[in-house]
């Protein structure tokens, strides 16, 4: 996921992570954790994230959304956050996944971006999501304003072979 991409050009000076699941059995599908790094000559916050889905009755997306925004308030300080993942919700919805994200001020960095493809990241039946014709269910979001030159879906079968049910987000940032 994105921060293993990330981290291939810097070295990881910092790791952290939680679970934002009440589940915490590695082989439940359930079961969240997330992954954090900060990575050589940057004070940013790089986490990948999966969350549930919306409607779980067992683990709902707004539970492990609370939990995710607890501890990154008590971990990360000030500094920039990145948040890279699946969040099982998509942009087309309101009120669910994608709206509870943006209505606490995290930025989607494919809006900010100046060039963009279609985001699309699911093409074609999966868990969940049958009757679909592609959607976006994939971000990188920001905890602040960001100057974003480009952002594309990769591992898309355009942009690299397909790797997954889901396809990647890559950026490109601009220096300030």
């Amino acid at each position: 996921e994105g921060v293993t991409l990330l981290s291939l050009g810097r070295k990881i000076t910092c790791a952290k992570s939680c679970f934002i699941s009440r589940m915490q059995e590695f082989q439940n599908w359930r079961t969240r954790g997330v992954l954090g790094v900060q990575t050589e000559g940057r004070k940013d916050w790089f986490y990948s994230v999966h969350m549930g889905w919306w409607d779980d009755v067992e683990e709902p997306f707004s539970e492990q959304w609370e939990r995710l925004q607890k501890y990154l308030k008590q971990t990360c300080g000030g500094e920039k956050i990145w948040l890279m993942g699946d969040f099982n919700g998509t942009d087309t919805v309101s009120g669910e996944n994608y709206d509870a994200v943006r209505n606490v001020g995290w930025k989607d960095t494919f809006l900010m971006a100046e060039e963009k493809d279609s985001g699309i990241t699911v093409r074609g039946k999966i868990d969940g999501w049958q009757e679909n014709t592609g959607l976006r269910l994939d971000y990188i979001f920001c905890s602040a304003e960001e100057n974003i030159e480009s952002s594309c879906v990769v591992f898309n079968g355009e942009n690299g072979p397909v790797v997954s049910d889901h396809f990647g987000v890559m950026i490109q940032t601009k220096e300030k």
